[in-house]
């Protein structure tokens, strides 16, 4: 009896602290999307494709921004014009860089949560409602890579 006892209060603790990380997730994020304004929407959406990484503040790289859906990583397309840079996710909301903000595209090895090769990732750096931020992509081939960067600084 007291072995079961034991066993259930452990597998309810884990519970309950799944779901206060949960809570405290959820509130950050409401938080920080009534603290930035939304993003614009993305203008064109059949460029390269890319896998969006995270989207950090440029003063904290080891704090992902979650407002307005941007926390969550995956697959995306990435597509250059005119107006900026439109980042069209698969399944989360695609969001548009306007020209104006971006301030330089770089290279970088590693970010919140991945770490890949030398330069294996375009950073974009660029600011929103005054905070500067770094939006990390990962592209499947160099040429991708090397296409994207080019068409950024025309």
């Amino acid at each position: 009896m007291t072995r079961e006892l034991i066993g259930f209060m452990m597998v309810s603790l884990v519970l309950v602290i799944a779901v206060l990380v949960g809570v405290s997730y959820r509130r950050k994020r409401i938080a920080e999307s009534a603290s930035f304004n939304p993003l614009p929407k993305p203008r064109k959406c059949d460029g390269v494709e890319a896998f969006y990484v995270s989207t950090v503040f440029a003063e904290n790289p080891l704090r992902r921004l979650l407002a307005h859906g941007l926390g969550p990583r995956g697959k995306a397309s990435v597509a250059v014009t005119a107006d900026g840079i439109s980042i069209c996710r698969k399944g989360e909301q695609g969001f548009l860089i306007a020209k104006q903000v971006v301030q330089r595209v770089g290279k970088s090895t590693a970010t919140i949560d991945r770490a890949v090769e030398p330069g294996g990732l375009s950073s974009i750096y660029w600011s929103h409602d005054g905070a500067d931020l770094i939006t990390n992509l990962r592209f499947s081939g160099k040429s991708d890579r090397e296409s994207f960067e080019k068409e950024v600084a025309i």
